[in-house]
């Protein structure tokens, strides 16, 4: 039968066993064509079996050559016929006509089978360079309704820079008068020097937002540290009204390299978030230590600024758009644009942020982490979590 098929154009592979024939199927065979004989060799009745689990396209042709009449295998063929989609019992003796004709239907069939299967196959590479397309087009809209939002911050930040830059200057020239003043005591001196430095910081955040942060200067090494507990201290009045219990631990000389006027404003950000979003008798909790980065494989080390608040907490469905401009917690009191803002120096700075917040009772409160990159100078000095 194979030397009758070949001279035909087929290509038959002759199997000597029961696993030999599962490796061909498996290969992709066109047809499978067995005596009555083989279905009592071992593995064959699970091998049919098997059968029944071929994908949704495919119907492997099965052909079998029977004695004819009543077959001492009767139960096999049912199972033959169970199993196979496409099942031809011949009767022997068999033409060779008849074999041949029966092996190109056969062949047919599942060349269109796989012809089936390519164009799913097609079909659901389509489907889903549609899904990324949309995926895409979404992404793309996305990212215009944001650049649209920045737009409109950055005409914000235009125009209240204009405004505020006029106030300064008049409340800047009565600070230089009254820092002249003879008969000032040495604690107002001390107050006005201080009121003089808050101003002047006043007037580059103002002057940056003009740019919203183009970088027109060099960073510079700050110590963290010191620049967080120069704001706790303009902060203890605000604390002090509020009635809140501050616990800080910081890590003493942790230098960053970086801005000072962006990170002091990041810092007073949270500082002041924290404050409006603590009851009072509440708890503010402020960390700075020595750590490595999320996922523990920065070896050169990082600073870990922590902000913890006891106040009210921020739900799941918002937490996802705290750094979105114009988005706020806050209803009126608020302009949506610090953790925006927040966010953007620590990108600037090559840190990350990240928030964790609750609202059961338990455990209400906000967690905001920041990761500032150490500047050389203290890489080297050790880490630890």
């Amino acid at each position: 039968m194979a030397t009758l098929l070949m001279e035909h154009g087929f290509t038959p592979d002759i199997c000597g066993s029961a696993t030999e024939l599962r490796e061909r199927i498996r290969e992709g065979a066109g047809a499978v064509l067995l005596t009555e004989e083989a279905l009592e060799l071992a593995q064959i009745p699970e091998l049919l079996d098997r059968l029944r689990s071929q994908p949704f396209w495919s119907e492997l042709p099965v052909i079998i050559l029977t004695h004819g009449g009543e077959s001492r295998l009767a139960r096999l063929l049912d199972l033959a016929a169970t199993a196979a989609g496409v099942l031809t019992i011949l009767e022997r003796p068999i033409g060779s006509g008849t074999l041949v004709r029966t092996i190109e239907v056969a062949i047919r069939s599942r060349r269109r089978q796989y012809q089936v299967r390519d164009l799913i196959a097609e079909s659901r590479s389509q489907i889903s360079a549609l899904k990324e397309n949309e995926r895409l087009i979404r992404m793309q809209e996305e990212r215009l309704r944001k650049v649209e939002k920045l737009a409109a911050a950055g005409q914000l930040a235009a125009s209240l820079a204009h405004e505020i830059n006029n106030p300064l200057e008049a409340v800047t020239n009565a600070l230089y008068i009254l820092q002249n003043f003879s008969g000032l005591s040495a604690e107002s001196l001390q107050l006005a020097d201080t009121a003089t430095n808050e101003l002047a910081r006043v007037s580059r955040i103002v002057k940056q937002s003009l740019s919203y942060y183009r970088v027109d200067r060099s960073p510079r090494e700050v110590d963290l540290s010191e620049l967080l507990e120069e704001s706790l201290r303009i902060f203890q009045e605000k604390f002090r009204k509020a009635d809140l219990q501050i616990e800080a631990r910081i890590h003493p000389q942790t230098n960053i390299l970086g801005f000072p006027d962006e990170m002091r404003q990041a810092v007073d950000n949270l500082l002041l978030n924290a404050v409006e979003a603590t009851p009072k008798g509440g708890r503010l909790c402020v960390s700075l230590r020595l750590t490595k980065d999320w996922k523990g494989e920065n070896p050169s080390g990082m600073a870990r600024l922590t902000i913890s608040d006891t106040g009210c907490g921020i739900s799941g469905s918002q937490l996802s758009q705290l750094f979105e401009p114009f988005f706020t917690t806050k209803a009126e009191k608020g302009n949506g644009l610090g953790l925006w803002v927040v966010r953007g120096i620590v990108a600037k700075h090559e840190g990350s942020i990240k928030i964790r917040s609750s609202t059961k009772t338990e455990n209400r409160g906000t967690t905001v982490s920041i990761l500032w990159p150490l500047a050389k100078s203290i890489m080297n000095a050790g880490t630890d979590h």
